[in-house]
């Protein structure tokens, strides 16, 4: 999974004069270069060979009752007939025993917890890789609103009817969770380790809001989809972000220092949170303040 992911951009504060077309060319370069050492292997793991895998598992699952059946039966009639033979000789020396109750319980256990794996790997893979032209690398560039989310619904909704074509339906609810939950992570990344070519502005937050309302909406697809309840939950995750995004650069600053100093956060994020959200924002007060304290240096093309 990890091969899956690039890795996170450096941190830097905004510089005016930068050449942001440039910048992007070079960020893009760099994070296809890790990308590739293994892209022969992760390519030959398509969506359908993973969903192939995924039944496959299942239908062992669903067998263990039945092989656990059929050991134990086998192993009482063997029991009988050698109680039988035991009888013909003359020998009557015990009695037949009850066998203990065959488990496969263990198997079971970790069958199912492939499957778990298998369905992360698979929304990890789908994002993070099949559409990380679109989706990580270039989301909301050149800015939010000349690049919004729903410009990805398309793509989206071929790799649900993909998804749902191929899978058994005990299984579907747990491989578009897996989806759900890799969107979610790529969303989060792309607004707090975006790189230097992103930035959010507070009047970008309100399309960032209708946009995981977009995404969230997708996925319950009006009842058809996911429980309300457990899109909610996953999408929940990204919405203290979008809400620091709203604020003022002086209210963010301030916060990140009283939590620089040992306090709590007015808004309930970590002080990794603030700063990436600062590095992202495009004045020169947010810029001065995170060479002053933090020394993060200038984007540089």
């Amino acid at each position: 999974k990890e091969d899956l992911i690039p890795p996170l951009p450096v941190l830097t504060r905004y510089k005016k004069e930068i050449g942001i077309k440039a910048f992007v060319r070079k960020e893009v370069a760099d994070l296809r270069s890790t990308n590739e050492r293994n892209s022969h292997q992760i390519n030959e793991l398509t969506t359908q060979a993973l969903c192939v895998r995924l039944n496959t598992l299942y239908y062992a699952v669903t067998e263990l009752n039945k092989l656990e059946d059929s050991i134990q039966e086998q192993w009482i009639r063997k029991k009988h007939e050698n109680l039988r033979i035991k009888h013909t000789i003359g020998d009557k020396s015990r009695d037949f025993v009850s066998p203990p109750k065959v488990s496969l319980d263990g198997c079971r256990k970790d069958m199912n917890a492939s499957i778990g794996r298998i369905c992360e790997f698979t929304g990890t893979k789908i994002i993070f890789w099949d559409l990380r032209e679109p989706f990580i690398y270039n989301l909301y560039k050149p800015s939010v609103l000349e690049s919004r989310l729903e410009h990805l619904m398309e793509s989206f909704d071929l790799v649900l009817n993909e998804l749902c074509d191929i899978i058994l339906e005990p299984l579907r609810d747990r491989i578009v969770t897996g989806l759900l939950q890799a969107s979610i992570d790529g969303l989060v990344r792309v607004l707090l380790d975006g790189g230097p070519s992103r930035i959010f502005l507070p009047a970008d937050a309100k399309l960032l809001e209708d946009d995981l309302e977009v995404l969230k909406e997708f996925f319950i697809s009006g009842g058809d989809g996911l429980p309300r309840g457990t899109v909610e939950n996953l999408v929940a995750r990204a919405r203290p972000i979008i809400h620091l995004i709203s604020l003022e650069t002086r209210v963010l600053i301030d916060d990140l220092r009283e939590v620089a100093q040992g306090g709590r956060s007015r808004y309930g994020v970590d002080s990794k949170t603030l700063l990436r959200v600062l590095c992202h924002r495009s004045d020169s007060e947010a810029s001065h303040f995170l060479k002053k304290q933090f020394k993060i240096p200038k984007t540089a093309a």
